[in-house]
């Protein structure tokens, strides 16, 4: 935690360093508010209710922690509310380093696209801001565990999704992300879930799973391990780990995924269109949980196609899902389409709602294992 603390801190020591030299003297900076995140939600009265994160320039610089303020305020649309805030502040607020949008699932659920216009309009904001939804709590709540964490939440936040390549139970979804998937023919939005972990009194923030958006309307969820798979027909797999059940459905490996290359086609078969789906994942073997082990190359085969089998199962579930829960190609299958047949294109964008949902998918999965980490001897255990 202490290593986290200082990390944050020399980010932000370093962000306005860049700023000075750049472009303002300290002085101007002082006159601004320099926001790190903002939550949104709806209040007792149905306006909205913005949390904003400040850094707390002279307590951040003095102290071994980063500071931070918290600003609270409703309005009916966030224009009025960022431009209110200086009431409040005293100062401007400076979007510029901001990284993270934290939608309450209710304000998700009635419209994306009325709480964030703003942002995207805004001359001082960057579009490589993080766009979350507050999975239970509310946005604030999430916001305000910097209280017990000690931390600038939205730092944090933006570093988990830094790191979420290695976890793969998440989309990571920049605002430019999120607003081209809403104007793309054939494609629709998604957005990480964020939620309160608690355990032995402590809270920390832990991201998640999928909200899916139909329009700009939040509609449903996906769990981290759908997730997982979502983003395996997405090609947007970058680490992770893959576990390997026996017939008993327990696990017997753990692999580790070091690449993933999927490919999406979509061909006429007998007169009916069709999307084809390969994907080819090259991993290493991390864990063995059997004393029946590694040793040969025919064990080795087995559990390559174990794997594929059943990353070819998980991938046709989440498609399935998704296919009759939601009718939303959260996927991009359309937009495949759009790029390989645009004619075909043409004909099912009048309907593709229920197109998508009645698609015929086709899934193949080759698994490679490249390595067994240091042994590829199982543990044995001593028979007396």
């Amino acid at each position: 935690m202490r290593k986290m603390k200082r990390g944050l801190l020399a980010c932000i020591s370093l962000l306005f360093l860049i700023s000075v030299l750049g472009c303002w003297d300290y002085a101007e900076i002082e006159d601004r508010a320099v926001v790190a995140g903002i939550g949104i939600d709806k209040d007792s009265d149905g306006k909205l209710l913005a949390t904003v994160e400040i850094v707390d320039t002279k307590e951040g610089m003095k102290s071994s922690q980063a500071g931070y303020k918290m600003v609270s305020l409703s309005g009916k649309t966030m224009f009025d509310i960022v431009r209110s805030m200086i009431s409040i502040t005293g100062k401007k607020l400076f979007w510029s380093h901001s990284k993270a949008i934290i939608l309450s699932e209710e304000v998700a659920k009635e419209g994306a696209v009325k709480v964030i216009d703003w942002y995207n309009r805004d001359t001082e904001t960057r579009s490589d801001v993080y766009v979350f939804v507050s999975k239970g709590k509310t946005a604030q709540e999430v916001i305000n565990l910097n209280s017990s964490t000690e931390t600038i939440m939205s730092y944090g936040l933006a570093q988990q999704m830094v790191i979420e390549k290695n976890v793969s139970t998440a989309p990571v979804v920049e605002i430019w992300d999120f607003i081209e998937k809403l104007e793309t023919p054939g494609d629709c939005a998604i957005a990480p879930l964020v939620y309160i972990h608690e355990k032995n009194g402590q809270k920390n923030p832990r991201v998640s799973g999928t909200a899916i958006f139909k329009m700009d309307k939040m509609i449903g969820k996906l769990s981290g391990d759908e997730t997982k798979y979502m983003l395996f027909v997405k090609d947007d797999i970058k680490g992770g780990v893959l576990t390997v059940n026996n017939e008993e459905g327990t696990p017997d490996f753990t692999l580790e995924i070091f690449s993933n290359e999927t490919k999406i086609k979509p061909v006429w078969v007998n007169g009916k269109l069709q999307l084809q789906i390969q994907t080819i994942t090259h991993t290493g073997l991390d864990e063995v949980m059997t004393t029946e082990g590694f040793t040969s190359l025919n064990s080795k085969n087995v559990i390559e196609k174990r794997a594929a089998k059943e990353l070819e199962e998980n991938m046709r579930s989440v498609i399935k899902r998704v296919q009759s829960d939601y009718h939303t190609d959260i996927f991009g299958f359309g937009e495949k389409i759009h790029e390989n047949m645009p004619k075909t294109w043409s004909e099912l964008d009048k309907d593709w709602e229920r197109e998508f949902s009645d698609l015929d998918v086709v899934v193949n999965s080759t698994i490679i294992i490249e390595s067994s980490a240091q042994n590829s001897r199982s543990i044995q255990i001593h028979q007396e």
